[in-house]
């Protein structure tokens, strides 16, 4: 993975479960900042509940760092002033990065 493409700077978010008085309520902290190269991967739009509703993949790649083990699909991506749910997570070589 080479430096000039990971041109981009994200966070990468794990929840914090509380129960006050029986409700749970969830808030995110950061695990790591780190440069990613982002990829569109494909989109696609549907209609339900009377609207029109939008769906796009992004993939973003990193390198390989110690949290790289901890990372799960519970956890999510702020990018951009945006939040983006990991919903897959694939080695990149042996050890040398990840794609979420």
């Amino acid at each position: 993975m080479e430096a000039g493409q990971l041109d981009r700077r994200i966070t990468i978010q794990r929840p914090v479960v509380t129960v006050t008085e029986g409700q749970e309520d969830i808030t995110w902290t950061d695990v790591a900042t780190v440069w990613a190269r982002k990829t569109e991967q494909r989109g696609d739009e549907g209609f339900a509940q009377q609207q029109t509703r939008g769906h796009a993949v992004k993939t973003f790649a990193i390198r390989w760092a110690s949290f790289a083990r901890e990372i799960t699909v519970e956890y999510r991506i702020a990018f951009d002033g945006r939040y983006y749910d990991i919903t897959d997570i694939r080695e990149v070589g042996r050890r040398e990065g990840l794609e979420l």
